[in-house]
């Protein structure tokens, strides 16, 4: 049952207890569901020009992860997240659902369609990949070694800037940079570890032949972080896939073009 909301800049955000703890999340919107799970620099709040843009079609849910905004920890396996977005899943609605999911909550999403194969509808795959695979006992690599690093030691609107950076084409515009960066800039240290942890640890390519929702790979051609050639494992093992291909845009597609990301979600989730 959810608490009383809290108010996000620009949309309220409801809290409710599962049992891990408490998740917080944005909702919006009414008709088909979707579950909208955000990546490892984001919040529910990366999802707004969703939420507001396909309300009058769609009943949308962003969920931040746990660890992220109020919600949480809870486990540093791609696996332990699914369960709660399960858990939360089955708490928001009776049925299947359709699922947006963003980089690392691309892994989310994949993990929740292994698991729960009659719970996902059709799936979105948005600037993903399946997961670095390296062994637990390996560590974190250096790059996600130094970003934790920096998100205990820099003054977080400068960890933002810098996650922006690496995130965006060079020529973004500044208001698009720092919106990207703002959100950023609010990332939880206890989330962040524990997400970093999960995807560097995941290997979903022996199971991605098990997901059975129809499918749309997104990619972006200025993405640095996850470009095509991480994501070809998934157009190559999972069956029912379609591949998209926004060009011109970085790491944050639903926020750099926010008309074209939507078009391709509406498309794709309510197309005949």
């Amino acid at each position: 049952m959810s608490e009383v909301t809290i108010m996000d800049n620009q949309m309220p955000r409801s809290i409710i207890r599962l049992s891990h703890g408490r998740l917080s999340y944005l909702e919006n919107g009414s008709g088909e569901p979707v579950l909208f799970l955000h990546g490892l620099n984001g919040n529910g709040s990366s999802w707004v020009g969703q939420l507001t843009a396909l309300a009058p079609s769609l009943k949308m849910w962003a969920w931040d992860a746990p660890g992220y905004g109020e919600s949480d920890v809870a486990g540093d396996s791609v696996a332990d997240l699914a369960q709660v977005a399960i858990e939360f899943l089955a708490s928001c609605h009776s049925g299947p659902v359709n699922i947006v999911g963003h980089s690392m909550g691309g892994l989310v999403a994949m993990k929740i369609a292994i698991l729960k194969p009659g719970l996902v509808k059709r799936l979105i795959l948005s600037c993903t990949h399946p997961g670095h695979g390296l062994s637990p006992s390996d560590g974190a690599n250096e790059r996600y070694q130094r970003r934790l690093r920096e998100l205990e030691e820099l003054p977080k609107m400068e960890y933002g800037r810098r996650r922006a950076k690496g995130m965006l084409p060079a020529n973004t515009s500044e208001a698009l940079f720092q919106k990207v960066a703002s959100i950023a800039a609010e990332s939880r240290p206890e989330g962040v570890v524990n997400a970093a942890w999960a995807i560097q640890t995941a290997n979903l390519v022996p199971e991605l032949d098990q997901i059975q929702a129809p499918t749309l790979v997104i990619t972006c051609d200025k993405d640095a972080v996850a470009p095509l050639a991480k994501a070809q494992p998934l157009l190559d093992n999972i069956g029912n896939v379609r591949h998209l291909e926004l060009r011109g845009l970085g790491h944050a597609p639903y926020i750099e073009d926010p008309r074209r990301f939507n078009a391709a979600v509406s498309d794709f989730l309510l197309g005949v």
